[in-house]
């Protein structure tokens, strides 16, 4: 049995990622099939592999020879297909991999398209998903015959998978205008295309392929004499339409899925330009000539590259790249040969100094300069290991003085700098003169670009032999390591800041983006210190020199990007203990530097870090450090408050004199108990007190705070440097919140900063303290009160107003909101709510539908007028109607808003709040009730939604006031108040609420208030609510089901009561009965008056601890007289089907109040309606659907009827 490959034992996962790895052709996704020379063919040691073909030379002589198709090797890709060949199943798995991840590019070769095709299985073709082609140019005279190119296209249409067909079309035009055509329309391709011309026979065979989702037209221009002949005159037409004209006649009239690409794949290099366009190509194109597309092998180190003083455009950058490219990879391969050939160390030298001359170029742009540079360091560090491993026999001392001699300074100083460094990894070597030599020899490459590539190569090959040890001989120390790195950093961003300056001062911009492609190489440096130094030699020897070059050099992009990569690589600890270092450098930046983004995110670090490292602590902790905190802040201020008058006369006044608006009385008022709602100028008042208190509390922040602050705030170089994971906290070695904010303060009036930087600046320190200081409220409330003073400086500033700045905002008003374990700690801030309310409305709404989601998903408890008085104050834009404008600012008078799906959102908020309203006692319950109708008052046609829980709450609240009625000999006059307080609250809504459905909600809830009143005793109080529910019905409720629905609620709440006296009950349900009785429809007339009739015979509640014993108000001959009437309504409707249906619903009550004993129901009464329904029955010549209903409800009642066995009742028709 044969035994299963090893491979296949691996899981198929793991195996994927090998056939990705051996498969992967060096990263790139293009692999190049070519035709094999005449050697190559001839040398193969297999030939039955793949398929055999002649094709004719490209010369002259036109010589058929036989060949096959191979990969074209390139240097570093290597694809090990052999795995391929293990088994069928690994060729299958592995056949994925080669033919969907890559392209194949053929070139000129299209005789090697069909062979290669027609050696793959089906399977393997439908794999395929690129492939490239070379079309050469009509007038080539050495151009395959044309039965290729149809042989081409019927195997490309086998291919049911091709995604893309890349298309690269010669062509050749002068570079100047010519006599004739310029360039070639759609209709003038038509034409040819009709006549069969043969400049675009061959699109007639690419429009058969239809399986192509995109083909991609390339062109490949090459110079031509001034044209003489037809031939030429139409090639240089031809070719000045190939990326417009032709691309839109093969899509629009051909139908192929054509688009103009960028030149990515050209033809191959091994061949040359044919004979016919070389007698025509005299001239260059450009002043500054470079190669032709197939001529990519430059020998000399003197190419053209290096003729050009600025970068090229970009469409001729990536050739004049391949050019480079392609000479790199020549020498490389010619360097590794001489490397490993002993006694051939001069010639390897010599081809890697013609490579790295390729580097001396200034017409590539950054990213193409970087892939050169990624080239040339390839075969370099093939070198530098060379020499290492080979010292004894070529001493790296003699090869580091031979290598000066080269002709240009590039390569010279590049081989110096790698033989230099293979020389420090020897044991002995003069490291540290080794180090001055390289780094006073690299100055002399000033060129912004080559100078930060070869000083990034200086500083990559150096980075793992600087010395580390604190020795003094020739081999160096840790100093001389610092010294080198920081001075290559030095050089290396003069360099980079010296880039912008280079061209014209249009191609600002575009220096701009080049800058920032580099800035990596500067920063590197900044990385390599930070892996040598400890805390104290970053302190002494390294921040100092490193802020003075980002602060001398004045450049913004250079100072942004260096003090956010200082920020980034250096450890915490040591940011730590050089903030006033750092931040003293801050402060002397470029006025045009983003300041906020740094300070923000050095903030934003050790704030996370403090956060990481602190102490974790229980929520009920936190809980109690908070509500200690918040009342010694609280407690300081008052206290402030009390002693602020007696200052001496003569002081000098604060910010908080200044900006304040006079003094005014202002005394707490309550709401009456009757529930008045308070004069206007009482929240005059309030508004105006509550302004003083903020522009005191900013005032006293920004001016006695804040400047003691700056005067006590030690030194963070004073402090004791305690490790900071160890068992000090934060805290305890660094005071980060007092050095953070008084750099800001200071920053803010050195730098201007506009008002969203400032804004943005206070969000993080806001976070830092809410992170590193949980228990000091006084710092938060510090920050928002300086933010308060720079709003309502800048009220009328556009910039406060900016998005940035209106989010900011919002990020700072949330903060302390999403930290606090307590949403009343961070509402109980003295200057939080000044500062909420000179927000704009988005902002103040966002803020209260925060705390209110918050406050409803937490179930969180509001027991004291403290905690409420907040609250309402935040969400008091969500009660109001309308955007309000800031305070302060009066606005427009605002139409009335349409309610929206958002707003009732938001009512129905504000509706579940009241339901969170839980005081300790019954007199607190009703304050905070009183307070939060007061406030919900202010939503005028809203209070619809709000009062009804209002009203709910009330109740409840009653009951618990007849609870103390033995234990509270006040509870009388409370439930009085709590009566009135509801009552207000009701006729408010009713006469203040218009709309569908707001009457009946007012009757509702006045008859379920007169039920309450009536289970608390308040007999007068009840009958008052029953009343002016009589009221709402007569004035507002007029729709007929209304009406009724409203009649039969009444007479569910009076017939629960139970502590009325004869003469008010008889009149309230009196009243019932005859509103019921004057309903417009008799049916309905007909219900209300038998319903009315329970008024008469109360039943007992067992809730109520009532039995069949307890004395209930009943008079059986009202009921009588009720059942009877409604018999003659029901006697009266016209139809037949009603007269039953009501028949049989009145029989019900009959058979009730007969099995409840009432005396004046008895069988005469029964047995009459009984056979008034039998006879109508009978009589009844119609079957509709409700009769049926009908006689099925009768036969129903009288098998419950006889299953009761009543004497004297006939169930049956005489």
């Amino acid at each position: 049995m044969v035994e299963e490959p090893m491979l296949m034992q691996i899981p198929p996962e793991i195996r994927m990622l090998i056939y990705d790895y051996l498969l992967d052709n060096g990263g790139t996704k293009d692999i190049s099939i070519r035709n094999q020379t005449r050697s190559e063919y001839e040398a193969r040691c297999s030939k039955s592999q793949r398929s055999a073909y002649h094709v004719m030379e490209r010369t002259v002589a036109k010589k058929s020879i036989q060949t096959t198709y191979c990969a074209d090797p390139e240097p570093h890709r290597v694809m090990h297909t052999a795995i391929m060949h293990i088994n069928r199943k690994i060729r299958e798995e592995a056949s994925h991999f080669l033919y969907t991840r890559h392209a194949f590019h053929f070139g000129e070769d299209l005789e090697a398209v069909v062979p290669f095709l027609a050696d793959k299985t089906p399977r393997t073709r439908d794999l395929v998903r690129e492939i490239s082609l070379y079309k050469s140019s009509p007038t080539n005279a050495v151009e395959p015959g044309s039965y290729d190119w149809p042989s081409v296209c019927r195997s490309l249409r086998s291919l049911q998978s091709l995604d893309k067909l890349t298309l690269v079309i010669e062509g050749a035009r002068p570079r100047g205008p010519w006599d004739g055509p310029q360039s070639l329309t759609v209709s003038d391709f038509r034409l040819l295309y009709t006549t069969r011309h043969e400049s675009l026979e061959w699109a007639r065979e690419l429009a058969s392929i239809r399986s192509i989702k995109e083909v991609v037209i390339v062109a490949d221009i090459h110079n031509l004499s001034h044209p003489e002949s037809n031939m030429m005159l139409v090639l240089a037409a031809f070719s000045s339409s190939i990326d417009t004209s032709l691309v839109e006649f093969l899509r629009d009239d051909l139908g192929i899925p054509a688009r103009v690409g960028q030149p990515q794949y050209c033809a191959s290099p091994r061949i040359v330009i044919a004979p016919v366009l070389r007698l025509v190509c005299d001239a260059p194109i450009d002043d500054n000539p470079a190669p032709p597309l197939k001529t990519r092998f430059p020998i000399s180190s003197s190419s053209t590259l290096h003729k050009m003083a600025t970068p090229a455009p970009p469409e001729d950058q990536a050739r004049l790249l391949e050019d480079a490219l392609v000479a790199v990879r020549q020498q490389t391969s010619l360097m590794r040969k001489c490397l490993d050939t002993p006694g051939k160390l001069m010639d390897a030298l010599k081809c890697c100094s013609t490579l790295v001359s390729e580097l001396r170029t200034s017409s590539l742009g950054p990213k193409q300069y970087y892939e050169l540079y990624m080239s040339v360091f390839d075969a370099l560090r093939y070198l530098s290991v060379h020499l290492r491993e080979n010292h004894p026999v070529n001493h790296l001392a003699d090869l580091y003085e031979l290598v000066q001699y080269a002709g240009n300074i590039v390569p010279r100083l590049y081989l110096m700098i790698t033989v230099g460094t293979a020389y420090m990894a020897i044991e002995d070597a003069p490291v540290k003169e080794l180090m001055k030599d390289m780094m006073d020899m690299s100055r002399g490459v000033q060129h912004p670009i080559r100078g930060l590539f070869l000083r990034y190569y200086l500083s990559g090959q150096a980075r793992d032999f600087l010395p580390t040890t604190e020795s003094d001989g020739p081999e160096g120390n840790i100093s001389d390591s610092i010294n080198f790195v920081l001075t290559n950093f030095v050089e290396m961003n003069k360099l980079w800041v010296r880039l912008q300056h280079q061209g014209h001062s249009r191609e600002r911009e575009q220096r701009i983006r080049e800058r920032k492609e580099l800035q990596l190489l500067v920063g590197s440096n900044i990385v390599r210190l930070s892996q040598l130094v400890d805390l104290e030699t970053y302190k002494s020897s390294i921040l100092a020199p490193l802020l003075e070059q980002v602060v001398q050099c004045r450049d913004v992009l250079a100072q942004e990007y260096l003090l956010e990569v200082i920020t980034q690589v250096f450890p915490d600890e040591f940011h730590l203990h050089t903030l006033d270092q750092f931040l003293g450098a801050v402060s002397r930046l470029n006025p045009h530097v983003n300041v906020k983004a740094i300070v923000i995110g050095l903030m934003d670090r050790l704030s996370e870090y403090a956060e990481r490292d602190g102490p974790e602590e229980k929520s009920d902790d936190r809980a109690q450090i908070e509500a200690d905190a918040l009342a010694k802040l609280l407690e300081r201020v008052n206290l402030q408050k009390e002693t602020k008058p007696e200052s001496p006369s003569g002081s000098k006044p604060t910010e908080a004199d200044d900006n304040s608006a006079e003094p005014s009385e202002s005394s707490e008022s309550s709401e009456s108990a009757d529930g008045d709602e308070t004069p206007e100028s009482e929240g005059e008042t309030t508004a105006k007190t509550t302004d003083e208190t903020a522009d005191e509390a900013a005032g006293e922040s920004s001016t006695d705070d804040s400047t003691t602050l700056a005067e006590s705030t030690p030194s963070v170089a004073d402090t004791e440097t305690t490790a900071v994971n160890g068992q000090n906290s934060i805290t305890d070695s660094v005071q980060l919140y007092e050095v953070f904010f008084a750099q800001v303060k200071n920053l803010v009036e050195a730098q201007h900063l506009p008002v969203p930087d400032i804004i943005a600046l206070l969000v993080s320190l806001c976070n830092l303290a809410l992170n590193i200081y949980p228990d000091r409220l006084d710092y938060v409330d510090q920050i928002l009160a300086y933010a308060t003073t720079k709003v309502r400086e800048n009220i009328n500033n556009a910039d406060l107003h900016s998005p940035p700045a209106q989010q900011s905002l919002l990020a700072l008003l949330q903060a302390p909101l999403s930290r606090y374990v307590s949403t009343f700690t961070a509402l109980s801030l003295p200057t939080y709510v000044p500062l909420f309310q000179s927000q704009s409305y988005p902002t103040r709404r966002a803020v209260a539908g925060g705390v209110a989601r918050t406050l409803l998903k937490n179930q969180t408890k509001i027991s004291t007028t403290e905690q409420l008085e907040n609250v309402l104050e935040v969400l008091k834009v969500l009660i109001k109607e309308g955007s309000q404008a800031p305070q302060g600012y009066p606005g427009v008078a605002q139409r009335r808003p349409v309610e929206t799906d958002e707003t009732m959102e938001e009512q129905g908020w504000l509706a579940r709040i009241v339901h969170l309203l839980q005081a300790d006692d019954n007199d607190t319950q009703f304050k905070l009730l009183q307070m939060t109708r007061k406030a919900y008052s202010d939503g005028n046609e809203r209070i619809r939604t709000t009062t009804p829980p209002l009203i709910t709450a009330c109740m409840k609240l009653a009951k618990k006031f007849k609870q103390r009625e033995h234990l509270d000999d006040n509870w009388e006059t409370q439930s009085n108040a709590l009566f009135k307080f509801m009552h207000s609250a009701l006729s408010t809504l009713y006469t203040r609420v218009n709309g569908s459905g707001a009457a009946e909600m007012a009757l509702r809830l006045f008859a379920s208030a007169g039920q309450t009143a009536d289970q608390a005793g308040f007999e007068e109080v009840a009958y008052e609510f029953f009343a002016q529910a009589f009221t709402v019905y007569e004035e507002a409720v007029s729709d007929s089901k209304a009406q009724f629905q409203a009649v039969c609620l009444i007479a569910t709440a009076l017939h629960q009561t139970r502590n009325f006296g004869k003469e008010n009950y008889d009149t309230l349900i009196t009243k019932c009965a005859q509103h019921g009785s004057k309903l417009l429809r008799k049916p309905d007339q007909c219900r209300a008056v038998y319903l009315a009739s329970h008024l008469w015979w109360a039943t007992p509640v067992v809730s109520n601890g009532e039995s069949e014993e307890t004395e209930l108000y009943r008079d059986g001959k009202r009921v009588l007289e009720c059942l009877q009437r409604a018999l003659r309504v029901a006697d009266s409707c016209m139809e037949t089907a009603t007269s039953i249906e009501l028949f049989v619903e009145i029989l019900d009550r009959y058979v009730y109040y007969f099995d409840q004993q009432n005396e004046s129901v008895t069988t005469k009464y029964l047995n009459g309606l009984i056979e008034l329904i039998h006879s109508n029955l009978a009589g009844n010549q119609q079957d509709s659907a409700s009769v049926e209903n009908s006689r099925r409800h009768f036969h129903q009642t009288l098998e419950n009827i006889r299953s009761r066995q009543y004497e004297g009742i006939v169930l049956t028709p005489n």
